[in-house]
């Protein structure tokens, strides 16, 4: 069945929040943070061409120039779509879509025309279900999904993630980060117990799938749901687990944010004095890499536990 697609202008009503949370943030980028991967045989010379913009794109943003990115996945696009390859273009697409979500995420001015240049990118991969596989087609729902998450807009998120669903074949390579966005709506919904147990289930699946990133994801959400629920030992014991798999993983914003629910489930313990550890920590780790959103909310933490911080 052909997936209904909502038009993105009919939810431009969903402001756009004025602060970030950072847990949503990282979320909506864990899918395809590394981009989709080209195709492997190239067997033209558009084709050959494509996979070389595509290794630029992806080099580009892991130094985190986003422009040059996106100039380098619209060459690839261009490339793909001279020849008609399909799965070169919806990689191309999947990886625009990144970019522009990310450029939305810099730049609040031009958020709205980033975000809907981030949903034009998938919504031609989900209206053309003749030219597009299932499987690039369930990523494309899934990042809709993610891209509605961001902008808050839980309903349609939800909406979304059942449409990838419906098209990502068992075993879906996609379930883990699926079941993780149900998580997280229900924590932000403020029903901690069927978090809990959509997290749970999120971390099964990454682990049998060797999801490593997405096994993070559920592990911290995991901790999170079990600190509000008041399960502080359980919450630890996640948190650690998933700081663990994220130091392993070499990713800064991660190791933070597992540091910094840390101090918060030491909080809810009741032992200022360990959630401050934690808190510095994570300020550190935000320092060192270059993460000033999260320099300034562990800034207003330490200072709120009683412990004055170097600017």
């Amino acid at each position: 069945m052909r997936p209904r697609c909502v038009n993105r202008r009919s939810a431009e009503h969903v402001p756009l929040p004025r602060v970030r949370r950072l847990a949503a943030l990282l979320l909506a980028t864990a899918l395809l943070a590394a981009c989709s991967s080209p195709p492997p045989r190239p067997s033209s010379a558009a084709q050959t061409s494509a996979q070389a913009h595509h290794q630029n794109g992806a080099r580009a943003l892991r130094r985190g120039d986003l422009n040059a990115a996106l100039a380098a996945y619209n060459e690839a696009l261009a490339a793909s779509d001279s020849v008609e390859d399909f799965e070169g273009s919806a990689t191309a697409l999947l990886n625009l879509a990144v970019v522009h979500a990310r450029l939305a995420q810099a730049d609040p001015a031009q958020a709205r025309a980033h975000l809907d240049a981030a949903h034009a990118r998938v919504d031609r991969i989900l209206t053309a279900p003749q030219r597009y596989s299932d499987t690039q087609r369930s990523r494309a729902a899934t990042r809709k999904a993610m891209l509605y998450l961001d902008a808050q807009a839980q309903g349609l998120a939800l909406h979304w993630a059942d449409q990838a669903r419906a098209v990502c074949a068992d075993p879906c390579p996609l379930a883990p980060t699926l079941a993780n966005l149900r998580a997280f709506v229900a924590f932000e919904r403020g029903e901690a117990a069927r978090a809990a147990d959509q997290a749970s289930r999120a971390a099964e699946l990454a682990a049998a799938m060797g999801q490593e990133t997405e096994h993070a994801n559920a592990l911290r959400l995991l901790g999170r749901a079990n600190t509000r629920l008041g399960k502080t030992d359980e919450a630890a014991q996640a948190l650690e687990s998933a700081l663990r798999i994220d130091r392993d993983l070499g990713m800064p914003e991660r190791i933070a944010l597992d540091l910094m629910h840390a101090g918060e489930n030491e909080e809810r313990r009741g032992r200022a004095a360990a959630a401050r550890e934690f808190y510095e920590r994570a300020l550190q780790v935000s320092v060192g890499g270059n993460l000033p959103n999260f320099v300034e909310v562990l800034r207003v933490r330490l200072e709120k536990t009683g412990q004055a911080t170097p600017r």
